[in-house]
């Protein structure tokens, strides 16, 4: 990537004033109340900073004039009473209702919300996304700029309310300051411009880096993670990985602390810049100030208040341009949510025609071919085909033939990259994606279990489950016993990440449970991929009968392995580098001779030695 690309790709997508206008918005949307909070909390802390201000300087001057005792009294009550009334208030709006307080109590709601967006994009975005690094990658930043308290969506209210008094407190004081000497508000405004310009481009630091970043926690996370996962124990104790783990661990975490010595070292340059500057500044106003009392000669209280303006001035003007430069930064996170949220969808999720009624589909590939991101290979390579109404077809091949692939073309999880998708003649395309993948019921050899009960595994929901229709659907699995036998039954919990009384199920009962959850959705066409893997060869036969009565009447697409489970579909598709090199049923493929024939014999002899073993045991 040449300079002017990376330069390019540093620039934020959505400017500051976009982004709190989206946040604004969200706000209005979801808790208009945080709005009118910071309103009135920087009324109050304006109102608190004016009589903190003059009090000293008023009180001081009553004292000069050798005011009465009672005027002494009143002046230091009025001011104090102020402080006092204006801390309480926005004390109330900050800590209101219990621990959380008003105001944070809706951050923290809008927070939530926020993050609630993000997590229905990352959940109902287009399938092909999860190859796409840069949308997992901008996934990450979106999730991170909203995942905790301190994360902007919420500690930016903090930075408007300091923002905003210091706004109205710097208008107060650059007239007074001006009216004094302009050339004191003239030094202080140069000199805090340049630590404003310099600290800017030290902040930025972490986003101009943000892929190297990003890539270094992610793998250190990873790393991390990885011994508490039950899913990899076995393969870490059998294959002695600990070490390994360990030594890579090691290694991102030195990679981790070597990023974080650059920043460091960068952000200790700009901080004695401006530790410089700031000295420069208020030697200069405060000899000027000084000189102006020796020569004009001033009350002691004159004297206090000028002082006080001065410092105060500088306090607020570096205030303003800290608070500007770190709502500048939060805006930067706000970017990566805006960009995430709006990240083009190729899938249409809202309109589109609609799914044609009825119970008889017709698929048809149109010379469709595809390759993965970032590869040139094609997994499918200008395929035609054609699945009748109610056809059983077998999809077969050695690994990487593209099976897998055909079937997620075909189920609307991935569009080909050339060619067409077909369903009744209408490029699935055209059709709403989600009421498109309403027609399939599927098992998968991969797939996730979630850590909810049994009930909600089978129905894919947490509310309004037929039981007794996920008891039948248990039934016709053949999972009845095994489930009954659970703790809850089909109320226990699976799963033990959430859940400490949470079962796991062995492999053949969990593909049992997603032939459970297929006969609940009850699509109209059914898609097994490698749905026995798990399974003996007694068991494999008693599911291969169920999945036959299961597709009875409908269109199925069965991926194996193992040949002869496929004898009891319609037409049999041998995969090969992308293309169907053999079709056919069973037995005129059998007789053809070709690599499907000699695969099989392969396969058969396989099994006739391992029965012959366990003979002569």
């Amino acid at each position: 990537m040449s300079k002017k690309d990376k330069k390019k790709d540093e620039k934020p997508q959505y400017g500051m004033l976009k982004c709190l206008g989206w946040f604004f918005s969200r706000a209005k949307k979801y808790r208009p109340e945080t709005i009118v909070l910071l309103f009135f909390q920087i009324i109050f802390n304006i109102s608190s900073a004016v009589f903190g201000f003059y009090m000293s300087p008023m009180i001081l001057s009553k004292l000069e004039n050798h005011s009465t005792a009672q005027e002494l009294i009143l002046t230091a009550a009025f001011f104090i009473g102020g402080c006092f009334i204006s801390d309480a208030l926005v004390n109330y709006i900050g800590n209101g209702i219990g621990a959380e307080g008003f105001k944070m109590a809706y951050q923290v709601q809008l927070r939530t919300k926020i993050v609630q967006e993000v997590s229905d994009k990352t959940v109902a975005t287009s399938y092909c996304h999860c190859y796409d690094n840069k949308f997992l990658r901008a996934a990450e930043r979106a999730t991170n700029a909203g995942y905790s308290n301190a994360a902007p969506t919420e500690g930016i209210w903090n930075t408007l309310q300091n923002l905003g008094v210091n706004i109205v407190m710097f208008i107060f004081f650059t007239a007074m300051l001006t009216y004094i000497h302009p050339v004191v508000f003239a030094v202080t405004v140069v000199l805090s411009l340049a630590d404003f310009l310099i600290s800017g481009y030290v902040y930025k630091y972490n986003y101009r880096h943000r892929e190297e970043l990003s890539h270094i926690d992610r793998q250190a996370w990873y790393l991390q993670g990885l011994p508490s996962q039950l899913s990899v124990a076995k393969d870490i104790r059998l294959f002695g990985l600990a070490s390994w783990i360990n030594r890579l661990t090691d290694k991102a975490l030195a990679a981790k602390e070597a990023y974080s010595k650059k920043e460091h070292k960068f952000y200790l340059i700009g901080t004695f810049s401006s530790m410089i500057i700031e000295f420069l500044r208020s030697g200069a106003v405060i000899f000027i100030l000084l000189k102006m009392c020796l020569e004009n000669g001033m009350t002691a209280a004159e004297f206090m208040l000028y002082f006080s303006a001065v410092n105060s001035f500088n306090g607020r003007f570096s205030g303003i341009l800290n608070d500007f430069l770190d709502l500048k930064n939060k805006c930067l996170d706000f970017s990566c949510i805006l960009e995430f949220l709006n990240y083009p969808e190729p899938f249409n999720f809202g309109g589109g025609e609609k799914i044609p009624e009825g119970y008889t589909y017709e698929i048809k590939l149109e010379n469709v071919s595809y390759a993965y991101p970032e590869s040139d290979k094609k997994i499918i390579d200008g395929m035609i085909l054609t699945v009748k109404p109610g056809e059983k077809i077998a999809i077969v091949g050695l690994n990487g033939a593209g099976k897998t692939t055909l079937i997620k073309l075909i189920t609307g999880l991935l569009d080909p990259d050339g060619g067409r998708v077909l369903l009744n003649g209408v490029d699935i395309k055209n059709f709403n994606r989600a009421e498109y993948y309403k027609l399939f019921s599927a098992v998968f050899q991969h797939f996730n279990m979630f850590d909810i009960t049994v009930a909600e595994t089978v129905a894919q929901s947490a509310t309004n489950i037929d039981l007794p229709r996920v008891r039948d659907c248990i039934e016709k699995a053949g999972l009845t016993k095994a489930v009954s036998d659970l703790p809850d039954g089909i109320n226990t919990h699976l799963g033990r990440e959430v859940y400490l009384d949470g079962v796991v199920l062995s492999g053949g009962q969990t593909q049992r449970l997603m032939l459970a959850r297929a006969l609940y959705k009850n699509g109209k066409i059914l898609v097994l991929d490698e749905p026995t893997a798990a399974l003996d060869p007694l068991a494999e036969r008693d599911m291969y009968e169920k999945y036959n009565s299961m597709a009875d009447g409908k269109t199925s697409l069965f991926i194996s392995h193992r040949l002869a489970s496929t004898q009891f579909c319609d037409r049999i598709l041998y995969l090969k580098d992308g293309k169907i090199a053999e079709e056919g049923t069973h037995e005129s493929l059998l007789k053809l001779g070709g690599e499907y024939a000699k695969l099989f014999q392969v396969q058969a002899r396989y099994y006739q030695e391992d029965f012959t073993k366990e003979e002569a045991v």
